[in-house]
């Protein structure tokens, strides 16, 4: 086992994996791991791994649910064999099933940045903020219920129109799929932040989200809608 490239594999897990010094310092991170680095900061993950590291050395894994923008994760495993570096792996959240609880009836063919744009101007009627707007326009049509999306929108802006300043992002989520009826599709991120944000209205827009099988991350501020792009 000793001729085994054992580098190669982790260097590929899809599962970020993070070797810090014993200042907080990146010696190592793999290609999930700078992925991942784009959504936080290395403090985070490295105070993380001392709250759950083990009280001597070895491995210690803790099922514990984090999130980083569009990165989620349901354990970790922390692990160090000296008290010069400290190794952690982070667990991908299992991919998603949606199945007979998804029902497209009134779904059609739909370009989201043509919807998104026609529901930011009717936000924009009568909010007096700026609202700095970050898309991918290569994004295909896929099938939405756009009813229900538009209203989802519309209870979503309502909660940040306080703001000076609201800030929505459109990509792909990278990696990721979602499966509905054993049939994986991508999965379409549109985040919307601020400042702050009211919380009212919070059972009717899960509701909603739930109607077009749209994931929902509500956060201080912000809300982030992993929205499954159906062929």
């Amino acid at each position: 086992m000793t001729s085994v490239n054992f580098n190669f594999f982790i260097e590929h897990d899809t599962n970020p994996f993070i070797l810090f010094n014993n200042q907080g310092k990146i010696k190592y991170l793999n290609k999930s791991a700078e992925l991942l680095m784009g959504a936080c900061r290395p403090t985070e993950i490295f105070d993380i791994a001392l709250s759950h590291a083990p009280q001597s050395f070895g491995v210690k894994k803790s099922i514990i649910a984090l999130s980083f923008n569009a990165f989620e994760f349901y354990a970790i495993n922390v692990l160090y064999e000296n008290e010069e570096f400290i190794g952690i792996h982070l667990y991908n959240k299992p991919l998603k099933q949606l199945t007979e609880k998804v029902v497209l009836d009134g779904f059609s063919l739909t370009d989201i940045n043509i919807l998104l744009q026609a529901n930011i101007e009717l936000f924009n009627l009568n909010y007096q903020g700026k609202i700095a707007l970050l898309t991918d326009y290569d994004i295909p049509a896929f099938q939405m219920h756009q009813n229900n999306f538009s209203l989802l929108l519309q209870k979503i802006f309502a909660l940040f129109n306080e703001n000076k300043k609201v800030e929505i992002n459109v990509k792909i989520k990278i990696g990721k799929r979602v499966v509905i009826k054993e049939k994986p599709y991508p999965i379409i991120l549109l985040e919307i932040k601020s400042t702050q944000k009211r919380d009212d209205d919070k059972n009717e827009i899960i509701d909603l989200a739930e109607k077009s099988a749209i994931n929902l991350q509500i956060k201080k501020a912000s809300i982030c809608l992993e929205i499954p792009a159906i062929a």
